[in-house]
């Protein structure tokens, strides 16, 4: 009798699971948070996500609108527009045991200033520390996600990721890296002024036209943190008038720092005309992105460029096995 054993491989689960953050927006504190000083930010409706699922083999295929990429876990190598995506992969190298595909998905533009870059790196993290089941808190994601813009920026506060990865309104403290979450809301409307500035080239900027009077800048940024501090009690207080009147105090620093144009100011004060808007200020470091208008704007209001519908989210990072 001849017998025929089939030593036959065992073959690997699939597992699936989706990773989802919020944009995100920052409200008060652009600029100074750099130097120290507290922040406000905010989470939004909009979201990213990203479908994971393992692999049977060391490959990585990654799906995005911003390109498509394959490597392996060995050599993980570098694509253009996925820089974020590449340094999360590669922080966790050492704990990658299978191939894994990554489809990245969002509901918003990449180019429109909604901290589409915090938003991708707060999900990978989530994704990547599901996967190594490391259970680590949002602390921890938030401060391996620092290192990760730091190496790539050379500079960056991080509030947008603490924003991303806790959703709704919070108050951001660089010093300590703590993250306090507020229970306010309230409605905000954006408008795209039709381009961007990369904030590297802004703070350049900035560099460059204060380079005499660094006392005076110095001062200049402790009146910001300053009045982003009395924003934040008066959010506590549920002083909701004043923090609109400080947010419109705010954009009056952001233009003697020199970030505002004249595109900006026109939105600014258009929407100041607006019965329904409270108050209005560049979001972001400046010299382009969007403008908020605190409350609903009339959709007459400015016509020719893009309004964005957003509202504030409670809902931070989200893990999902499929």
């Amino acid at each position: 009798m001849i017998i025929i054993r089939l030593n036959l491989a065992k073959k690997e689960v699939n597992v699936k699971w989706t990773s989802n953050a919020p944009a995100n927006l920052m409200l008060m504190g652009e600029h100074s948070v750099v130097y120290g000083h507290k922040a406000i930010a905010c989470g939004l409706s909009h979201r990213l996500s990203i479908n994971w699922s393992t692999r049977d083999d060391h490959q990585i295929h990654i799906s995005s609108s911003l390109g498509n990429h394959i490597t392996d876990i060995q050599t993980l190598s570098e694509h253009p527009n996925l820089k974020w995506v590449m340094a999360c992969l590669q922080h966790y190298q050492a704990k990658l045991t299978t191939g894994l595909n990554l489809k990245i998905e969002s509901d918003f533009s990449s180019t429109v200033g909604l901290g589409s870059s915090a938003a991708v790196l707060a999900a990978m993290l989530g994704g990547l520390n599901h996967f190594t089941r490391e259970n680590a808190s949002l602390d921890t994601l938030f401060d391996i996600g620092l290192s990760i813009i730091q190496s790539i920026q050379s500079r960056g506060s991080g509030t947008d990721l603490a924003a991303s990865l806790q959703g709704g309104v919070i108050l951001f403290d660089p010093q300590n890296r703590s993250i306090q979450k507020l229970s306010t809301d309230f409605p905000i409307s954006l408008v795209y002024c039709g381009y961007k500035t990369p904030t590297a080239n802004v703070l350049e900027k900035v560099a460059t036209d204060w380079k005499n009077q660094p006392d005076l800048l110095q001062h200049l940024y402790q009146i910001m943190g300053q009045t982003t501090e009395v924003a934040y009690q008066s959010l506590t207080h549920n002083n909701i008038d004043t923090f609109y009147q400080l947010v419109n105090t705010y954009q009056g620093l952001m233009d003697a720092l020199g970030v505002n144009d004249a595109t900006l100011s026109h939105l600014v004060y258009q929407l100041r005309q607006d019965r329904e808007i409270h108050a209005s200020k560049i979001s972001g470091s400046g010299l382009g992105d969007c403008v908020i208008g605190f409350g609903i704007m009339h959709p007459k209001t400015l016509p020719s460029y893009e309004n964005i519908q957003v509202h504030l989210s409670p809902q931070g990072l989200t893990v999902t096995p499929n």
